[in-house]
């Protein structure tokens, strides 16, 4: 009997905590994100059992364990404690505002829930995020090395700091190339090609601001050959230097000439002796120049000449050990013969205008005078007029109709035979 006797009284006092914890009322705490400097809105859903009614609402910081710590806000007073306000006029919402958040509002919140009659409670917690990005953030970037041909090694270095963790960004120009959420960044150009040139910055950012760093401009191309003067003398030994700018610096050569041959090992250079004949000898000497980019070539025409000194349109560069006298380069005269004949052939061509013109005046002079000649002979022969009084004369006078008498031996006959002188 007694057995039965405990074992009903532990069922009861089992039944009576189970009926009182179904009437403690159910809270939920929905986590928030806000901007610094925003208003934050913390929302916190409960739920009374049965005929229970809400009699309070209480805010409290809280650990990241749910633990209370001090109470910010209570809806049951009349006034609220300074930025903390509570919101409990949505029935079953008990909404936490903080209005002008700070870096220090980031962290984790405590609802409490109070119900009637016996004061149950129920209570949950969430998280409060404050985003912002550090104004004192600051970014740089730098580069190994701009000129070389491969492990080209560009770096994103500085201080950031952001909530959320702001994205460190490398871009070449306004293409995004590398991407992460780390210091230093470090982007490789393992072989670079023309694709690589370009304006690079770094840029830190997150949904709340932005810091970009200084730039760096990467600008590869293939060898461009300079002026130089030449420097040349007969029977002198020549070394004609291929100097040249490219980027990447790592530059090949390779000469050729069907007049003479290199002499010396140097792929940079190319070395000859000259004909010791002054003005007639001319060299013709070419050298293609590549680097990891591409290829230019270039030819040169050179003269022996021990007096003229130009400065070269050819490029390279001609060093002479033992004179410093230069010359002009074969193509400079190429042009100079051109420009003459063009200039002959315009000449010409007006001379021989001007003499057809002349040619003709002349021409038409003549014809005219021989018309007048022609016309003269025909007023000998038939304008003439004699005198009709007289059948068997042997001569008889003529009179010109313009001019002077003339006398002609005449005989009587047949008209249409003609006269006999």
């Amino acid at each position: 009997m007694e057995i039965y006797k405990l074992t009903t009284f532990l069922l009861t006092i089992e039944l009576c905590d189970i009926i009182n914890s179904q009437t403690e009322p159910v809270a939920n705490v929905q986590d928030a994100t806000v901007k610094n400097g925003e208003n934050a809105v913390i929302t916190c859903d409960y739920t009374l059992t049965g005929t229970r009614t809400f009699l309070a609402a209480q805010w409290y910081n809280s650990t990241s364990t749910g633990d209370r710590l001090n109470l910010l806000v209570n809806s049951a007073l009349t006034n609220p404690n300074g930025r903390y306000a509570v919101d409990t006029t949505q029935p079953g919402v008990a909404n936490l505002t903080i209005a002008n958040t700070v870096l220090s509002d980031d962290g984790y919140y405590l609802c409490r829930i109070v119900d009637s009659p016996d004061a149950e409670t129920g209570e949950h917690f969430g998280k409060l995020t404050v985003q912002y990005f550090e104004s004192s953030s600051s970014l740089t970037i730098g580069v190994n090395n701009n000129i070389t041909a491969q492990n080209v090694i560009i770096t994103c270095s500085g201080t950031v700091g952001g909530n959320p963790v702001p994205d460190i960004n490398l871009y070449r120009n306004s293409t995004l190339i590398k991407t992460q959420s780390t210091l230093p960044l470090t982007y490789t150009i393992a072989t670079v090609s023309e694709d690589d040139g370009g304006i690079y910055r770094c840029e830190a950012s997150n949904n709340i601001g932005n810091v970009t760093s200084n730039t760096i401009t990467l600008h590869y191309y293939k060898p461009i050959f300079e002026q130089y003067t030449y420097t040349v003398g007969p029977g002198e030994k020549y070394v004609i230097t291929a100097d040249v700018n490219a980027n990447p610096q790592e530059v090949t050569y390779v000469w050729s000439s069907d007049d003479v041959n290199d002499t010396d090992t140097n792929p940079t250079t190319f070395t000859f002796i000259a004909s010791s004949v002054e003005d007639n000898t001319i060299y013709e000497i070419s050298v293609i120049a590549t680097n990891l980019i591409g290829s230019t070539s270039k030819t040169m025409w050179i003269a022996v000449s021990a007096t003229n000194q130009i400065e070269s349109t050819n490029s390279a560069k001609i060093t002479i050990p033992s004179t410093e006298k230069t010359v002009e380069p074969c193509n400079s005269n190429i042009g100079l013969i051109i420009g003459m004949l063009f200039v002959g052939i315009i000449i010409g061509a007006v001379g021989f205008y001007i003499g057809q013109i002349i040619y003709n005046k002349i021409r038409k002079k003549s014809l005219a005078k021989k018309r007048d000649t022609d016309k003269r002979k025909q007023d000998t022969y038939m304008d003439y007029v004699g005198d009709a009084g007289e059948q068997n004369q042997t001569y008889q006078d003529l009179q010109h109709k313009v001019e002077e008498s003339a006398y002609v031996n005449v005989k009587t006959g047949n008209r249409n035979k003609g006269l006999k002188a």
